[in-house]
């Protein structure tokens, strides 16, 4: 059994595309420097329902200290410290999925 971890993000008003597109960016480069991590996507809402989130992440690993590794990973800390003065509201889950 693996751990699926979602983040949802609500961006400040005033965010430009281009600020959305770094987050991109330096999301882009976790999957090759996190081993941990077995899954990774993100991306932007596609505005086909209302009242949706921003922004998503989806990161599937294989265990609890596998999650906390990603999480603590300097290079998770450096996209943190991008996303953090962008957002709005952030909400997040982890739950239990066959890898």
């Amino acid at each position: 059994m693996g751990i699926r971890h979602i983040a949802l993000f609500r961006w400040n008003e005033g965010v430009s595309p281009e600020q959305v597109e770094r987050v991109g960016a330096v999301l882009g480069t976790l999957p090759g420097v996190i081993a941990e991590l077995k899954g990774y996507g993100f991306g932007p809402d596609l505005g086909i329902g209302s009242g949706n989130y921003d922004f998503a992440v989806v990161a599937d690993v294989e265990t609890e200290q596998d999650f906390l590794a990603y999480q603590r990973h300097p290079e998770h800390q450096a996209a943190l410290a991008v996303i953090r003065p962008l957002l709005a509201d952030r909400a997040a889950v982890q739950f239990g999925i066959e890898l």
